[in-house]
Order: structure tokens, then sequence, then C-alpha cells
């Protein structure tokens, strides 16, 4: 049984461009997130993720306002994405645990 191949592109970006860099430095712009996603889209991508690689360095929301542009463009599975770096991880939704009493 051999395995289907599949092809996911993986946009990154800064929340509002696609962005390019090494190890998420030296970055520079490379793009509309939208436009990339139909061209994607048009020449056969199987999926489709978006990455917000800005979302623990700026602190900010996700970018839900590009992720619902780009959606518009796609009749592909769409996958959003945030990168957070491990120093700064916390799940401020989380409820803690409880203590049992003595």
């Amino acid at each position: 049984m051999s395995l289907a191949h599949r092809i996911v592109p993986c946009l990154d970006t800064d929340g509002v461009r696609v962005v390019k860099g090494v190890h998420f430095e030296g970055l520079r712009d490379a793009g509309d997130p939208v436009e990339l996603a139909a061209r994607y889209n048009a020449e056969g991508a199987d999926e489709l993720v978006v990455l917000d690689i800005a979302a623990s360095r700026d602190n900010n929301p996700t970018f839900l306002e590009t992720i619902r542009r780009v959606a518009e463009q796609l009749a592909i599975p769409l996958t959003r994405a945030a990168a957070f770096a491990r120093s700064r991880m916390r799940a401020p939704s989380c409820v803690p645990a409880r203590t049992r009493s003595p």
C-alpha cells in the first residue's frame, strides 16, 4: 500500500504580509497572503497552512481578518497556526488544577 502525496504549502506571515527569512530572522516581505493563497489554490494545492510567526513576538491577537480574506479565495482546506516562543508560552485560559483538602 503506497501513501498518497499531498501538497500542503505554508505561508509564514507577520499577521498581515507573507514573509521569508531564516529561523524567523532577517525577515523580508514576500507578498500578499490572499494573492499567494489564490495562486496555490489554482495550482492544485491540497490544503494551505497560514502561520502567524509574530503571534508571540508582537503579543498581538491572532490575525483573524487575514485568515478571513484568505479563506474567501480557497476551495481547499485551510489551517491557521501561530508560533509561540517557548520562554513566553502560557495558557491564560486554562483553569488551574484543584488541590485536594487534607
